[in-house]
């Protein structure tokens, strides 16, 4: 791709997120439901839209569900422990992002999809990983750096379903 075009798509991508922090801002106050006014909109699971929440969930266009969970690295690494996986982490981050794509049709999990995200530190830092699929626990997921308390930018990126989708969320680390 030109870059040119790669310019534009992250500038469309920056406006859709900056309208979709507003429309989740506002669904906050509709009486429990995290409904957008836009029918195309994400729509965030009320239950899960809390800053420090570790674990949102998303509801967009196309009938796909996206579910994201944040954990340390430590407690991932317990995890993998106890699930008796031996996967190799990265040694310099601090958390481990997971992705799970759901057909809400057929409440499927979507195992052919191409996830990734984007980590914005509150000083400014990027990261961006492309996620690996672990079709054993039906996820996507990626290490990265958390190191600063405070709020983080979380902007992704992924094709499912043969559709490019974009969401994002803020999560706070205390």
């Amino acid at each position: 791709m030109k870059p040119v075009s790669l310019l534009l798509l992250w500038v469309l991508f920056l406006s859709f997120l900056n309208s979709q922090a507003s429309a989740q801002h506002a669904g906050h106050s509709q009486s429990g439901h995290g409904a957008s006014s836009s029918p195309s909109s994400p729509k965030v699971d009320s239950s899960m839209g809390q800053e420090t929440s570790r674990v949102r969930a998303f509801l967009l266009e196309g009938g796909v569900k996206a579910s994201f969970s944040i954990m340390t690295l430590e407690e991932h690494k317990k995890m993998l422990r106890d699930m008796k996986m031996k996967v190799e982490v990265d040694p310099k981050a601090t958390h481990n992002i997971a992705v799970v794509l759901t057909d809400t049709r057929s409440n499927q999990p979507i195992h052919d999809g191409v996830v990734k995200i984007k980590v914005i530190s509150p000083q400014g830092k990027e990261e961006v990983r492309l996620l690996d699929s672990i079709p054993a626990m039906k996820q996507f997921v990626g290490d990265f750096t958390l190191n600063e308390k405070g709020r983080y930018q979380i902007l992704v990126l992924f094709k499912a379903k043969g559709k490019k989708h974009a969401t994002g969320f803020y999560y706070r680390l205390p």
